[in-house]
C-alpha cells in the first residue's frame, strides 16, 4: 500500500539565556524542557501455564507492568538524549490462552479489529505444544490491518523462560519494538572473516540494540534517526509504506585519487554480502571503472540493494536483498576496500541528500 508523505526533520536546540549586568555577562542555568510523551498500546496474550507459574492473572499483570517500566526506562535512556520524544509502551493484558501459541499467532495474523492497540504481543513461557518447537524464539512480524506482532516464545519444553528476572530480556523486547518502529537488524550486516574470500577481514556493524541486545545499552544514530522519524505513527507499516527502500540514496559517488591526484581507469568491484550466512559472494555483483575525473557515479542504488537484478552469482539471497557491499578499488595490483552496509548508506536520507559519497586514496 503506497501513500504520499513528506520528509520532516526536527533539530532540537538549547538556547542559553543571558542576563546583562554592569559587572559583565552571567549565564543563567539552562532549564531543560520535558519531552512530549508518545504512547503505544500493547495487546498482550499470555499462555495459561505461564500465568499459573507466576501466581495467577493479577500477580502476572503486576509483574508485566513492572517489566514494561524497565523496558521504557531502558528504551529512553539508550537514546542518550537524542530522542525528540519520551516513548512509553503500555501493556494491556487481554488474553490468557490455553492452546498452542503457534495457532494463536496464525489467528492474529489474519485478524483485524484492534483499534485500541498498536502492537500485538504473544508471550509463551514454555513449549508445551508440539507445533511450538519449530517456531521457538523471539521475533517480530506483520499482522492484518498493518499491525505489528511480536512473539516471545520459550526455547524449553520443561522450564518456563523467565521474562521478568533476566536482565537482557527487557532489551530483547526493546529490540523487537525497534522493528515495530521501522529499524532493521544491524547484526545481519556482520561478515565473518572466514567467510570473506576477498580480503579475509571481519566486519562488525555499529553498536546498537538492533545489533546485539544482550550486552548493548544504546541505540545507534541510524536507529535514533528512524525512531524519531516514525515517532508519531502508531502503525508505521501503514503510514510509512516502503520507507526502508526510500531511505536509500539515488546514487553512490566514488572518487579515487592516486598520490593526491584524480586518476582514471581504476577498476571497481562490488561484492554482495548476505544476511544469515554472514558472508560475501566472491564473484563481483557489479564492476565499474572510474572516468578521467577519477570518479564513478553508481546509480539506481535502491534497486542495487533491495530486490537486486540477476545475475546474483548465488542460489540463495535471504530476504531478497544485499545487506551490505564490499567495494574494492584496484590500481596497478594494489587494492583498497570500503564497506557499504545498508544502514550507513541510508543515513544520507536523514541528511536530505540523494548521493552517498565515497573517497578512496592510493
Amino acid at each position: 500500500m503506497k501513500i504520499s508523505w513528506k520528509r520532516w526533520f526536527l533539530f532540537p536546540a538549547v538556547l542559553p539565556l543571558f542576563s546583562w549586568t554592569n559587572t559583565g555577562n552571567v549565564q543563567k542555568d539552562v532549564v531543560s524542557q520535558p519531552l512530549d510523551t508518545i504512547e503505544y498500546r500493547i495487546f498482550v496474550a499470555v499462555d495459561k501455564a505461564g500465568v499459573e507459574h507466576w501466581g495467577g492473572k493479577e500477580a502476572y499483570r503486576a509483574k508485566l507492568n513492572t517489566f514494561f517500566e524497565q523496558v521504557n526506562d531502558f528504551w529512553n535512556k539508550a537514546g542518550d538524549g537524542r530522542f525528540n520524544f519520551y516513548f512509553r509502551y503500555v501493556p494491556d493484558l487481554q488474553v490468557v490462552y490455553d492452546c498452542s501459541s503457534r495457532q494463536l499467532e496464525n489467528v492474529y495474523n489474519r485478524s483485524a479489529g484492534f483499534p485500541n492497540h498498536d502492537v500485538l504481543l504473544i508471550i509463551d513461557s514454555v513449549l508445551d505444544f508440539d507445533d511450538e518447537e519449530k517456531s521457538q524464539g523471539w521475533y517480530c512480524g506483520g499482522a492484518a490491518d498493518d499491525l505489528t506482532m511480536v512473539v516471545c516464545r520459550s526455547r524449553s519444553k520443561t522450564e518456563h523462560e523467565d521474562l521478568f528476572n533476566v536482565d537482557y530480556f527487557c532489551r530483547g523486547v526493546a529490540h523487537e519494538f525497534g522493528h515495530y518502529r521501522g529499524v532493521t537488524d544491524l547484526y545481519a550486516d556482520r561478515i565473518q572473516a572466514k567467510k570473506n574470500a576477498i580480503n579475509q577481514l571481519q566486519y562488525e556493524p555499529d553498536s546498537c540494540v538492533m545489533n546485539n541486545h544482550y550486552n548493548t545499552y544504546k541505540w545507534s544514530s541510524y536507529a535514533v534517526n528512524i525512531i524519531n522519524y516514525t515517532a508519531k505513527s502508531k502503525r508505521p507499516r501503514r503510514d510509512f509504506s516502503g520507507l526502508f527502500k526510500q531511505m536509500f540514496p539515488k546514487n553512490i559517488l566514488v572518487s579515487v585519487k592516486v598520490n593526491g591526484k584524480k586518476k582514471k581507469g581504476v577498476k571497481l568491484n562490488l561484492y554482495g554480502a548476505r544476511a544469515q550466512f554472514n558472508d560475501l559472494i566472491p564473484t563481483p555483483y557489479r564492476t565499474y571503472e572510474v572516468n578521467k575525473k577519477g570518479e564513478y557515479l553508481i546509480t539506481g542504488v535502491p534497486d542495487l540493494y533491495d530486490n537486486p537484478a540477476e545475475p546474483l552469482h548465488t542460489d540463495e539471497l535471504p530476504y531478497n536483498r544485499w545487506f551490505s557491499f564490499l567495494l574494492e578499488a584496484e590500481y596497478k595490483g594494489e587494492k583498497k576496500y570500503v564497506w557499504l552496509p545498508e544502514y550507513e548508506v541510508q543515513q544520507t536520507f536523514f541528511e536530505n541528500k540523494d548521493t552517498y559519497q565515497v573517497t578512496i586514496d592510493f
